[in-house]
């Protein structure tokens, strides 16, 4: 028997409008309408950033992009992926990732550009490039001795913030307009070294999943404020304060993430281990469910094929309200299992 209906066509027993919740969002997929890189800078660019210039030019995979090395035992994954709501303005993906191997180690970096300045695009890729540049070039002589690690480290951040300063002079913009977080990771002759200014999260994974996040991320008093960015004043001097190095990088596996993995997963020092279990072993009834986070992708990743493809497919991941770019980077001991 049909229900009998309301004048506005609405069957009685239906739900209340205050029941339900507002519709799913539609999201579309757009081009970014501008350039990368406005021509006029690109000479500033390779001047303050040697090599970041790619064959294809500035203008750098719209929806994702990644990286895979092996280096000293360690397996190294990049991934970054434009945000839904970039895609849907038809805006660049501001975050950026750059790794790097060298005789004795590795190194990592992710800058995720601030939404407010105009130019973050750029701000994160110089900043990810210079610093994992100079940090490869002052390690990556095998006699260079373990203590070394600290100074190279402090050096190639104070060079990653003047490389910054200089692109601004150079085109004539704000330093403002170049913001961006910044994370950064190295191992060297087995001692291991991170320092970070602005939010996003590191973690080190042991293997009975204990957790350590060496850094506080700089968050203001609202949800995604961020108090301290590169290139400001007294930012760098943040970042180089926030160094920490552990004599030995064994027995841990290694999460970098951007605000966009960092913040669907909080607190990350609670769900960093079924996040990281997620990328081991793929997604199972014990960590479906860690941090409400919804994902299509199912399978493992880090021993995937092709595990770059695989880890975009994972940050393809739903949680309501979370749609930034998101970019994360995993380090693991590829002599055990992952």
């Amino acid at each position: 028997m049909t229900a009998p209906e309301l004048p506005s066509g609405v069957p009685i027993d239906a739900p209340a409008a205050s029941d339900v919740g507002p519709p799913r969002a539609i999201w579309s997929i757009k081009a970014p309408e501008g350039p990368w890189c406005p021509d006029q800078w690109i000479e500033h660019l390779e001047r303050v950033a040697p090599g970041l210039r790619r064959p294809e030019g500035y203008h750098e995979p719209v929806e994702a992009t990644g990286a895979r090395a092996l280096s000293t035992g360690w397996s190294l994954v990049l991934a970054s992926r434009r945000g839904r709501l970039h895609a849907h303005r038809g805006e660049h993906r501001e975050d950026a990732g750059a790794v790097l191997t060298f005789a004795t180690g590795w190194c990592a970096a992710i800058g995720d550009g601030a939404g407010s300045a105009t130019w973050s695009r750029l701000g994160s890729a110089i900043a990810t490039h210079v610093v994992t540049h100079a940090l490869r070039d002052a390690l990556k002589h095998g006699a260079v001795p373990r203590s070394a690690l600290t100074a190279a480290i402090q050096q190639a951040a104070g060079l990653a913030n003047d490389a910054m300063r200089h692109f601004a002079s150079l085109a004539d913009v704000a330093l403002r307009d170049l913001r961006t977080t910044l994370l950064v990771v190295a191992v060297h002759d087995g001692a291991l070294a991170s320092l970070q200014v602005g939010d996003g999260a590191i973690a080190f994974v042991n293997s009975e999943n204990g957790v350590q996040l060496p850094h506080a991320g700089d968050s203001g008093e609202f949800s995604g404020e961020v108090t301290h960015f590169l290139p400001d004043d007294g930012a760098v001097e943040r970042l180089l304060a926030s160094l920490v190095v552990r004599e030995s990088a064994s027995g841990v596996a290694i999460v970098a993430a951007s605000d966009g993995v960092d913040d669907p997963w909080y607190p990350f020092a609670r769900h960093a281990p079924a996040l990281f279990a997620q990328l081991r072993d793929g997604v199972d009834d014990e960590n479906a469910a860690a941090a409400g986070v919804t994902q299509a992708w199912r399978g493992a990743v880090l021993g995937a094929a092709d595990p770059v493809h695989a880890t975009i497919e994972w940050l393809a991941f739903e949680k309501r309200g979370e749609n930034d770019d998101r970019t994360v980077f995993v380090a693991w001991d590829s002599s055990t299992s992952a």
